[in-house]
């Protein structure tokens, strides 16, 4: 292996940190819709268990997800780009000597400037490389490196 390239999100909370948060979260908010029940407010605690639900939704989301990554693996004359989101793996395979490196823009809409995109193919085959783990800076200098080596080892 010449090299190999892997872009993941930034997982900085665990699975058990996430178990605890989660906790502490629905200990204060029914404390909160208990506090308003004993007003006279029951109607709150029905609205408590669903917004933890939500938040319940949102971290096992995200623990799905936490394992997802895409790499780019030069190996000689083969460049092999694997993707994994949740359930789905993919791997692309080019040719070195042919393979084209680009970045460019592929999004322009509401509030957003632009947005670029590091596209990597070779004969009308394209695979978009760090969609969602990396920034547009991030894109441009991954553009350069990889050039730069498969540069170096032809």
């Amino acid at each position: 292996m010449d090299c190999k390239i892997i872009a993941r999100p930034n997982n900085s909370l665990s699975p058990e940190n996430s178990l605890k948060l989660m906790v502490v979260l629905a200990i204060v908010a029914f404390v909160v819709a208990l506090g308003f029940a004993h007003v006279g407010a029951w109607l709150v605690l029905p609205f408590a268990g669903l917004e933890l639900a939500a938040f319940a939704y949102a971290f096992y989301y995200v623990y799905l997800h936490s394992s997802d990554f895409e790499s780019i693996a030069i190996d000689g004359d083969r460049v092999i780009i694997e993707k994994r989101s949740f359930r789905e793996t993919s791997v692309t395979e080019f040719q070195r000597y042919w393979m084209q490196v680009h970045v460019r823009n592929i999004g322009r809409g509401k509030g957003v400037v632009s947005k670029s995109g590091l596209f990597i193919g070779s004969h009308g085959k394209e695979v978009e490389f760090g969609k969602h783990f990396i920034n547009d800076e991030q894109r441009v200098a991954l553009a350069h490196e990889l050039k730069q080596k498969l540069k170096s080892i032809n």
